[in-house]
């Protein structure tokens, strides 16, 4: 007896099971995007992208693998979402963490400060906490000073001169990056970072490359 065939999703669908479902289990407010008109003026707004969410199934199989490749060193990096928006990466790789008993730090930084205030409400929402989030231009911040070894995930948050100046400095560490709608992959080489993993779908959001700096066994 054959299995029955599963249609595919359509882009409402899609749209539905990785943002509108995630706020509707947590209550939070991650889903609407914004687009920078929207904005107070801030320094580098030019070179900033309008805000939307990341599909939670990309940061779940980010997680996933990233935790397989490091495996015990896991927990020695800290994560950092570089664009965090309203908060919904660091939410749900905490998430990932507590369901597996991992204790990692967890940070969303964002040029953004309204954005700062909606990423901690929204983390209270589901843990109880505000987290921790850094209002801070990724051009500017001192990566050092968030741990000796990072994990960075990139949802193609800015243009092509805050991303050299960004990898500019994340590579004087160890440095694994997540990016999400890889925009500008030739930057990465150009820092030292070999890609690791590479995956994509038919959707713009199902494009995710996984770069290091550094041999990254567990």
């Amino acid at each position: 007896m054959s299995t029955p065939r599963k249609h595919p999703q359509s882009p409402s669908e899609l749209e539905f099971q990785e943002r509108d479902r995630f706020d509707m289990v947590y209550g939070t407010n991650t889903t609407t995007p914004l687009a920078k008109t929207g904005f107070h003026d801030i320094p580098n707004l030019a070179h900033g992208k309008a805000y939307m969410a990341s599909w939670t199934s990309e940061i779940e199989k980010s997680f996933s693998l990233i935790h397989g490749i490091l495996g015990k060193a896991f927990p020695l990096y800290s994560f950092i979402d570089i664009g965090c928006g309203k908060g919904k990466v660091p939410i749900v790789w905490r998430l990932e963490c507590q369901r597996l008993g991992l204790k990692q730090r967890i940070i969303g930084i964002d040029y953004y400060p309204p954005f700062i205030e909606l990423a901690q409400n929204n983390h209270h929402k589901v843990f109880g906490t505000p987290g921790e989030f850094i209002c801070a231009d990724a051009e500017s911040i001192n990566y050092g000073s968030l741990g000796s070894a990072l994990i960075t995930y990139l949802y193609n948050p800015f243009d092509d001169q805050i991303m050299n100046a960004a990898l500019k400095a994340l590579r004087r560490l160890p440095c694994i990056v997540i990016y999400n709608i890889p925009t500008h992959t030739d930057l990465l080489g150009q820092h030292g970072f070999e890609l690791i993993h590479a995956r994509s779908g038919k959707n713009q959001n199902q494009t995710t490359h996984i770069y290091a700096n550094h041999p990254h066994r567990g």
